[in-house]
This record gives structure tokens, C-alpha cells and sequence, in this order.
């Protein structure tokens, strides 16, 4: 009955000063780690534990049975409280009857998926009259012509918002989400998780556009008018209702069910109008936030303690001053003209089209593929025709991307861009393109000195004998991160913040020999001194500068 939270992390292996450090982890029964929290190596739970969300145990630590732990490091804060009773109690699955439950729904939801994309090749190879042979002729033989090309093209962009149509209406067919505490291993709860993982699904193409918040309102949230979305993640959209001109950034944990010793707690969640969330900011399910709240980066809303027009940040939260408005025209920032609307339109209707190179490049292999099989012997074909094709049309895509970066940005210089600006739109594109085109094949050369010279390819500038940790096969605004020589460095880099909605992009500078542990977030501006370390899942605020070899720990960051 462990619970293991979403994106907990549970860090077995450590970058720690160019060396790598290994150590266990004990996790005792009926123990939870809630969304974001993190476990160093050495470190142990006790029975009946619970490390609240976004804490921070460190190396060697040990959390007795029964306790409750937060903060960057976690300390001890309350006892934990005895798991909720169940409100609404339907039949429980044995474990392996919800295992299979689970991975029966997933496969079925990716088949009714599939329908659009099916449908579309069905039709357009009715049109055009094609037989199983001049199908087969396609596909393997690379005999395909330019209209047909084009078709398929046209079809696969076609496909996008079809089935973003249909995950919506998915979502409204799974039926209305129960509120109150259910039980883990039921089907209530399967129809809870199918609805996060399909807003997942849409957040890949949607995530960020003017279309997002249409979207949401199809799958059942209640947004209000002028709404900006990023990415939010393990939100059910019929628990969520948002005010007007709400914006939130990148990342967010929005409404998540709670689970907790094989319960689940749901619960309608309120951002009031004017709401700012920072990146990865943790809003839990049944949380109820006033009118202009704002909420810092990896911040967790205390609905006990926040009031209306009030500002938030840190782990504990602490309140702040509100910050001035920019004084910006809101005709860049809420109220654009007809022609910043239709150019940022433009730009976010082209994500459709983003598959159009995948699908080109899957064609060349089938041809180059099937050319190599009629000239060459069986092994020569397995062994080393095939894995040079394939690697030649790998390198094809993220060679792709180096030339989007550079023909849509350029070289990126610390500075600000209104939201409804050019600039922006171009930004938003690249990442989108970064994301489908080359992320997942860069994960593949995390830990290999491959990884960093393609990053310098795109802007970023590294030394030598530079440790990078996780999460570097796609990094925003790589022109302004400036690693020195011998840095290890395992974290969330943020070089830009919206404020007012407007995006100011700054240089974060690592000095010679310095370590950023895991998940920590340096803000643009600062400077991580020469030999300094800072400890996991710590904030460096903005324009902060560390001294020289000391040690830093906590969000906001303090010597520790």
C-alpha cells in the first residue's frame, strides 16, 4: 500500500561534483510520497509515512513511522492523519483484476482514438481508387507520386483536429466525475485516470494555443473569458472551475485526485478571476483559491492561509508583495488587434502540420529500406543496412529542428516579448517542434557527450567536462544557459518568466565547478557562483547571485 505520487522522485543514483552517487532507499508499508516529492539516496521512510508534495528528503534522512514531512529539506510537521473514510463505495477489484482493468481501458481508449486516423485513409483511398496492390505499391515500394504525397500530407494534418474532437467528446462520455473519497482499485477511479491521461494526450498539440481553453470547456472545465493555459498535468477538466483572464504557466499539478493508502480524495477545485500559477506549482484537488491570487514557481497553495489580491511563493508558502503591473498595452498582452490574433492563429494551426517531416522521413525509410533489400544480402540488410537508414533519418529530424531554431529565432538575446507578439508565437512553435520531432531521440544520448553537442548546436553554451543530469533532451531558451567548465547540473532550468503576460527572458550563468541538484529551478538572471552547490528541488530567485563555494539549499534558496 505505498503510494508513489505523480513525478515523485525516488533518486536511487545522484550527480553530485562530477561523480556519480549511488545508494538505497527504504520506503516502508502504507507510506506516501505525494506529487513532486523526493527521496535522496541513503534516505528511508517509516511505516505510515507521508513526504508532502514538492519536499525534499535528504541524503541519510529517515522519516519515522507515522510522521508527516515537508519543505526543502523535509522536516517534520505534523503526524500523518489516518487515510479518509470512503465516501463513495462501489465493488473493489482484486490487484491483478485492476492491473488488467486498467491496461484493458488504455488499449480500448487508443483504438476509438485511432478511428480518425482510419477513417481519413479509408476515404482518401476510396477517392483515389486504390487497390490492396497500389496500397502495398505505396508503402514498400516508395512508388507514391506527388499527388499522393500530398494527399497523406494532408490527411495526417487532417487527423489532428479530428481527434482532438474526439478526445473531447471521449472525455464527456466517461460520464460525470464522483466528488469524495473512493476507493483506489475501482472503476469510478479507472474512468478518473482515463480522463487525465486523454487531456494529456490533447495537451500535446493544444498546450499554450487560443484553442486550449476551447477544448477544456468541450471536456467539461468551466474557464472563463481571456483565459491563458499551458500545460497542466493530472487534471479531470469536469473538477476544475476557472475565472476570467487566469493565467497559468507551464507545468502546473491542477486538481490532481489525491491517493493515499488506497483511497482516492476528489474534490472541485476554484482558481478565482486574475489567478497567476507559476511553473510547477502543486493546486490540489478540492483546493478553493480567491480572486488575483498569484502563485510562485514550484509553489503549493495553502487554501487555509491565501486571501483575495494576495501574492505566494516558496516551500512553506511565504507571502510577498504584490508585484506592479508593467503598465503594458493590453492590446499585445489581453485585447490584440485582428491582425496579432490571426498571426498568432496562424502560427498555432501550423502545429497540425508538424507531422508532415515524421511522415516524409517514414517514406524515405520504407523506400531506402526496400532499394538496399533488392541489392543486398539478408544480414548485410539486417545488420547494417537497416540501422544506417534508420539512424540517417533520426539525424534528418533533429537536424530539422537545429534549422527551425535558427531560421525562426536566430541567436536569442535576454530581453522582453508581449505575449500576442511575432516573437512569441515563433518561441512557442519551435518547443512544440522540439517536443515531437527530437525529444524523444535525444532522450536516447542523455548521459553521452552526443547530447552536449547538439545543445551547443542549438545555443547553449557548455564547457568542458560538464555532468548533465535528466531531463536535457529538450531545454527552453538554450541561448541563454551558460554552463562552466566541470559544472553538474540536474535541474529544471527556467530563463524566462510571463509577468503581466509579458515573457522577459534572461541568461542564467553555472560557475566553473558548481552542482544543481535534482529538480532545482534557477530563474532567470541568477548566478550559481564558482564551486557553489545547491541542493535538490531548491529555487534560485530571479537575478540572484550565489557566493562562490558555498552551499545553498531550500525554495527561496538560503545557505545551508
Amino acid at each position: 500500500d505505498v503510494t508513489i505520487s505523480r513525478d515523485a522522485g525516488i533518486r536511487l543514483v545522484e550527480l553530485d561534483r562530477g561523480c556519480i552517487q549511488l545508494g538505497s532507499i527504504t520506503i516502508g508499508a502504507r507510506s506516501t510520497l505525494d506529487t513532486r516529492a523526493g527521496m535522496a539516496s541513503g534516505s528511508s521512510l517509516g511505516c505510515d509515512a507521508a513526504l508532502g508534495p514538492w519536499a525534499s528528503l535528504t541524503h541519510g534522512s529517515h522519516v519515522p513511522d507515522g510522521e508527516c514531512w515537508d519543505g526543502v529539506p523535509a522536516v517534520r510537521v505534523a503526524q500523518t492523519p489516518p487515510p479518509p473514510s470512503l465516501e463513495c463505495r462501489s465493488a473493489a477489484l482484486s490487484p491483478l483484476q485492476y492491473a488488467m482493468a486498467r491496461e484493458a481501458a488504455r488499449a480500448g481508449l487508443w483504438l476509438v482514438l485511432a478511428l480518425p486516423i482510419e477513417a481519413l485513409g479509408i476515404l482518401l483511398a476510396a477517392g483515389l481508387g486504390v487497390t490492396t496492390d497500389r496500397a502495398l505499391d505505396f508503402l514498400y515500394r516508395g512508388e507514391w507520386g506527388a499527388q499522393g504525397l500530398l494527399l497523406a500530407l494532408f490527411a495526417a494534418a487532417l487527423a489532428v483536429p479530428a481527434t482532438l474532437t474526439l478526445e473531447a467528446l471521449a472525455v464527456r462520455c466517461l460520464g460525470p466525475t464522483p466528488e469524495g473519497v473512493i476507493d483506489l482499485r475501482s472503476w469510478a477511479y479507472i474512468r478518473a485516470w482515463l480522463k487525465s491521461i486523454i487531456l494529456d494526450s490533447a495537451s500535446t498539440w493544444l498546450s499554450g494555443s487560443v484553442f486550449w481553453p476551447l477544448w477544456l470547456r468541450s471536456a467539461g472545465m468551466r474557464v472563463g473569458p481571456n483565459c491563458e493555459i499551458s500545460t497542466i498535468v493530472d487534471t479531470i477538466p469536469d473538477l476544475v472551475t476557472m475565472g476570467s483572464e487566469c493565467f497559468l504557466a507551464d507545468g502546473i499539478y491542477l486538481a490532481g485526485p489525491r491517493i493515499d493508502r488506497g483511497t482516492v480524495s476528489l474534490g472541485r477545485t476554484t482558481l478565482g478571476s486574475r489567478t497567476f500559477i507559476g511553473n510547477h506549482a502543486v493546486v490540489e484537488s478540492g483546493v478553493q483559491l480567491p480572486d488575483e491570487v498569484l502563485l510562485g514557481v514550484c509553489t503549493v497553495a495553502d487554501p487555509d492561509t491565501i486571501r483575495e489580491n494576495t501574492a505566494w511563493f516558496g516551500h512553506p508558502p511565504l507571502e510577498l508583495p504584490r508585484p506592479e503591473a508593467a503598465g503594458v498595452d493590453r492590446r499585445l498582452t489581453h485585447n490584440p488587434t485582428r491582425l496579432r490574433y490571426v498571426n498568432r492563429v496562424s502560427w498555432e494551426l501550423l502545429r497540425c502540420f508538424l507531422r508532415s517531416v515524421p511522415i516524409v522521413l517514414g517514406l524515405w525509410w520504407v523506400a531506402a529500406s526496400s532499394a538496399a533489400e533488392r541489392g543486398l544480402s539478408e544480414p548485410i540488410l539486417i545488420l547494417v543496412a537497416a540501422p544506417a537508414v534508420s539512424l540517417l533519418a533520426a539525424a534528418a529530424l533533429t537536424a530539422v529542428l537545429l534549422v527551425l531554431k535558427w531560421s525562426l529565432l536566430g541567436r536569442v538575446r535576454p530581453g522582453t516579448h508581449a505575449l500576442w507578439s511575432c516573437w512569441c508565437s515563433r518561441w512557442d512553435f519551435l518547443y512544440v517542434a522540439w517536443a515531437m520531432y527530437a525529444r524523444g531521440l535525444l532522450a536516447t544520448l542523455e548521459g553521452t557527450l552526443l547530447l552536449s553537442w547538439y545543445l551547443r548546436a542549438m545555443g547553449m553554451t557548455i564547457g568542458r567536462r560538464v555532468l548533465l543530469g535528466y531531463g536535457f533532451a529538450q531545454v527552453v531558451d538554450p541561448d541563454m544557459l551558460v554552463l562552466d567548465d566541470g559544472a553538474t547540473v540536474s535541474a529544471m532550468f527556467q530563463a524566462h518568466t510571463f509577468e503581466d503576460r509579458v515573457l522577459k527572458i534572461d541568461r542564467v550563468h553555472v560557475g566553473r565547478g558548481a552542482t544543481i541538484g535534482d529538480a532545482a529551478v534557477p530563474l532567470c538572471g541568477c548566478v550559481i557562483g564558482e564551486g557553489t552547490e545547491v541542493a535538490a528541488h531548491s529555487v534560485v530567485m530571479k537575478r540572484e547571485r550565489l557566493t562562490p563555494g558555498d552551499r545553498y539549499e531550500g525554495a527561496p534558496t538560503r545557505r545551508g
